[in-house]
């Protein structure tokens, strides 16, 4: 009767056996007649040591294939709740819509803006968690401890939304290391977006006294300057920006609109197009669209601007906009349907309520473009300013936190 003989302690065992009867090892590999004794098979040994290998590997890949079946199975169940969910959470929404208890549309907004904002908090926490670890590490003084302790409370009050609080550590942190450029540029950028232009300009400048090369710190005092009427620094500024980082889309777009604002179509129009390959939004087809317009080329802005409202139907500014190039073509009909549109969805203002009463001949108000939406407005923006002010500053949200100071290489 044939016997298998363990790999492991050479004990003889039947042939319909699964583990050794002596060692509990798996079974699967040598099997030999019954006459064989156990001298035989030591005889062996190279071979008896890969077989034992390849017996463990087997094992292995059972008990990988059966935690993973498990996984498997606990992802299914979980996909199964949420379309529950999903459908409890559709059928309670039908029925409130029904009962005219909430408005689908804004219940979507709503919805929408809340899981962008978790991501937003999510994402902010742990760039700067990794930001308290570069300013950590750039410390050389001999208060390390007490360095320590300041930055991390700081950044974890600004984490928690006591942004004011955890600035005062922040600035006690670098009265002990006052040629820490990632620190220095922390504050300024954090003064930067809580609208304190003035104080995020100081640290900002101190942050390139110790690094020149630090791109947000060019980048932001590039906004800076721009937004206080200094188009020459910032001109300066948002150039050597993009020579640390030609993928950045705010400096090609601010560095695009201070162009503009000069009369260099042609050279805003480079920038403005790499910002809109960039981020191919609404505002983006709009503003190219509007320097098209100005450089007398309507064909080309026709096509941007009827993107901008496939993209966004509710852009009431590019409606008007395209409204206003077809009137000045005489294609009556057209404009009044976008004139229209318009002032259906902002009935407030002025000069959409005048090109919808406005007669074939009459001059209309030009829609304004590259003047808009200051970084920190000195008075109460229009609505559709607001638009190109949120699109800048979604993408400074994005980058505040990066954790590299200077960026020669595309992000990804």
């Amino acid at each position: 009767m044939p016997m298998i003989f363990c790999q492991r302690c050479k004990k003889a065992n039947s042939n319909d056996a699964d583990h050794c009867e002596e060692c509990g090892t798996y079974l699967m590999v040598v099997s030999r007649p019954s006459s064989s004794s156990a001298f035989d098979v030591a005889e062996n040994t190279l071979e008896e040591h890969l077989l034992e290998r390849i017996s463990a590997l087997e094992s292995a890949l059972a008990r990988a294939n059966e935690r993973f079946e498990q996984l498997l199975d606990l992802a299914q169940q979980q996909a199964t709740g949420s379309f529950y969910d999903h459908m409890m959470l559709e059928a309670l929404t039908e029925l409130l819509t029904e009962m005219r208890a909430v408005n689908p549309e804004e219940l979507e907004q709503r919805w929408r803006s809340r899981v962008a904002r978790h991501y937003e908090e999510t994402v902010e926490r742990e760039r700067l968690d990794e930001r308290c670890e570069q300013i950590i590490a750039a410390y050389r003084g001999a208060q390390r401890e007490d360095f320590i302790d300041l930055v991390e409370e700081g950044t974890m009050l600004i984490t928690e939304g006591r942004t004011r609080r955890g600035l005062r550590l922040l600035e006690k942190a670098l009265a002990l290391d006052e040629h820490n450029a990632e620190l220095c540029f922390t504050i300024g950028e954090y003064y930067f977006h809580l609208g304190k232009s003035l104080d995020a300009a100081g640290f900002l400048r101190r942050a390139l006294e110790q690094l020149s090369d630090h791109f947000g710190a060019r980048l932001l005092l590039g906004l800076l300057s721009s937004d206080e009427n200094e188009p020459e620094t910032a001109r300066q500024h948002l150039q050597h920006a993009l020579k640390l980082d030609e993928t950045s889309f705010a400096a090609h777009y601010g560095l695009g609109r201070l162009l503009a604002r000069e009369g260099k179509l042609g050279e805003a129009l480079t920038h403005l197009k790499r910002a809109l390959a960039l981020n191919p939004t609404p505002e983006m087809h709009y503003l190219v669209g509007r320097t098209y317009w100005e450089q007398g080329r309507p064909e080309q802005a026709l096509k941007h601007l009827q993107k901008a409202i496939r993209l966004d139907p509710h852009f009431d500014i590019a409606l008007y906009s395209l409204g206003f190039i077809y009137w000045q073509s005489n294609r009556t009909s057209e404009a009044r349907e976008h004139f229209r549109a318009a002032y259906e969805i902002n009935p407030n203002d002025s000069d959409y309520r005048a090109a919808v009463q406005a007669r074939a001949g009459d001059q209309l108000p030009v829609p304004p473009v590259f003047g808009w939406a200051s970084l920190f407005p000195r008075r109460k923006a229009k609505v559709n300013e607001t638009r190109f002010a949120e699109l800048l500053w979604r993408d400074l949200n994005t980058f505040s936190l990066a954790p590299a100071p200077m960026r020669k290489h595309p992000r990804k």
